[in-house]
């Protein structure tokens, strides 16, 4: 089976102090993802496991349990009572972003000492950590609910507490036979949407060479490049290689070695007397007339 994956965009239609509630609840994300890509930063080795593992060791380094009732680092320094999808939601962001920083991190320094070991000087800069964040939060099941045709009721923080609101949605609709995934709130400006990624599954066509080795009626169209004379000829084909109809693109010879014949001039700065090569503009008239 293969499958395909798009995203449904839809706007939201909501009160105006929903915004603002939008507003808030996406700063209030990207304190919690910029706090764990810290703890992250504290914690390496966390990078090491595998992203179930890793959200489990940070919940424990930062989340206070009955097991575990002073975490190293705690949450509740920015704010008590955050939900715990809201928390797991940031979690992978920041694992997100602290994958990419460090893959590149990496690469970095093996350039570097590749061109040490040669005795090459080394002048790339290396990747800066993010400094700022704007990630549009996801909404994991249990952030939303009631989710219908026009309209659906999510979790969000206003600014000063935690609030189910209902929003109408307008847009294309979900499609019935696919599988949907976590939507996200996502700001266009001054409007808020909902993108919802979908996966379809269908059954593999296969193969090239198998669809047309099972499928006699297939018909294939071949070019070939450079041909003497011509720029091109196409040739529609049967899958067993019988030529049904011919195209032949003409003007090869007037192109023929152009390239390594583009005219140049000369160019002389006027302050250091150096000189140079400037290649011209092609123009149509520049092409060399046909050869007999």
């Amino acid at each position: 089976m293969a499958k395909a994956t798009t995203t449904i965009k839809q706007v939201l239609n909501y009160q105006t102090e929903h915004g603002a509630w939008f507003a808030a609840n996406q700063a209030l994300f990207n304190r919690v993802t910029a706090f764990y890509y810290g703890v992250i930063q504290a914690h390496e080795k966390v990078l090491d496991l595998s992203n179930k593992d890793a959200l489990t060791a940070l919940e424990k380094l930062t989340h206070a349990t009955q097991s575990h009732p002073t975490p190293a680092m705690p949450l509740e320094d920015i704010l008590e009572d955050i939900p715990a999808l809201f928390r797991r939601a940031a979690i992978n962001a920041a694992l997100g972003s602290a994958r990419s920083f460090y893959s590149h991190l990496t690469k970095w320094r093996k350039r570097k000492e590749k061109a040490e070991a040669k005795g090459k000087k080394f002048h790339e800069r290396p990747p800066v950590a993010p400094h700022t964040w704007n990630k549009s939060m996801t909404l994991y099941a249990g952030m939303w609910k009631e989710r219908a045709k026009n309209n659906i009721v999510i979790k969000v923080w206003t600014g000063t507490c935690w609030s189910w609101i209902k929003v109408r949605i307008t847009g294309r609709e979900l499609p019935g036979d696919a599988e949907m995934g976590s939507p996200s709130l996502i700001r266009h400006g001054n409007q808020w949407w909902l993108h919802t990624p979908v996966e379809r599954q269908f059954k593999s066509p296969g193969t090239i060479e198998k669809q047309v080795a099972t499928n006699v009626q297939t018909k294939m169209c071949a070019v070939d490049l450079n041909i003497n004379e011509n720029i091109a000829v196409c040739t529609i084909q049967t899958v067993e290689g019988t030529i049904l109809a011919t195209q032949f693109i003409h003007g090869g010879r007037r192109i023929s070695g152009f390239r390594k014949r583009a005219p140049f001039r000369r160019m002389e700065d006027s302050s250091t007397g150096a000189g140079g090569r400037e290649l011209i503009p092609l123009r149509a008239t520049d092409l060399p007339g046909e050869e007999t």
